[in-house]
């Protein structure tokens, strides 16, 4: 039996970079769903410059940015095993989504992170987050047509939002001097 060839398999990709660019044009770029995306990118920012006080803002922001890598590589992953996908994106190239991943989650994740700077009540607020993401967000997502799981279940996503939050805390609390 014959494997396909990297080329073979760049040719592929090719043909699925190409038709999802043209549905990309078509369908995504300037819809309403584009918007929501592209203020789902912008104003959690915005928000968390007021919210965390700039003595605290590189401590907090290194906590962002282990979340948004986190989340990055395991969307990656899971929507390449096509447990779930992504009808609607704010930019072509740009695989899962971009908003949730680099901008959400770290957002939302980090305030919990700043708020909640003793480990109990840290989890607490993670706990509730990860429910809020999991069983508010998700389903919205979904019906807005951004989001769509196909073998995921809002369960595992919960299990793996306090997963990460835990272990992103614990990993930073490591290498970082205490924080006031």
């Amino acid at each position: 039996m014959a494997y396909p060839s990297y080329k073979d398999l760049q040719e592929v990709r090719k043909q699925l970079k190409d038709v999802g660019y043209e549905r990309w044009v078509e369908h995504d770029l300037f819809s309403w769903q584009w918007w929501l995306l592209l203020a789902a990118t912008i104003l959690p920012w915005i928000g968390w410059m007021y919210l965390v006080k700039k003595p605290h803002r590189p401590h907090v922001f290194a906590f962002a940015m282990l979340i948004g890598i986190t989340s990055s590589i395991l969307d990656v992953i899971g929507a390449d095993m096509l447990l779930w996908g992504y009808p609607t994106k704010l930019i072509f190239m740009v695989p899962p989504l971009f908003p949730a991943d680099l901008t959400m989650i770290p957002v939302l994740f980090s305030l919990v992170y700043y708020y909640g700077k003793v480990w109990s009540r840290y989890i607490v607020y993670v706990i509730f987050l990860a429910i809020v993401f999991s069983y508010v967000f998700e389903p919205l997502f979904e019906i807005v047509d951004i989001y769509r799981m196909h073998h995921f279940p809002h369960w595992a996503s919960l299990i793996g939002f306090v997963c990460v939050a835990l272990i992103v805390r614990w990993v930073l609390d490591m290498i970082l001097p205490k924080r006031d």
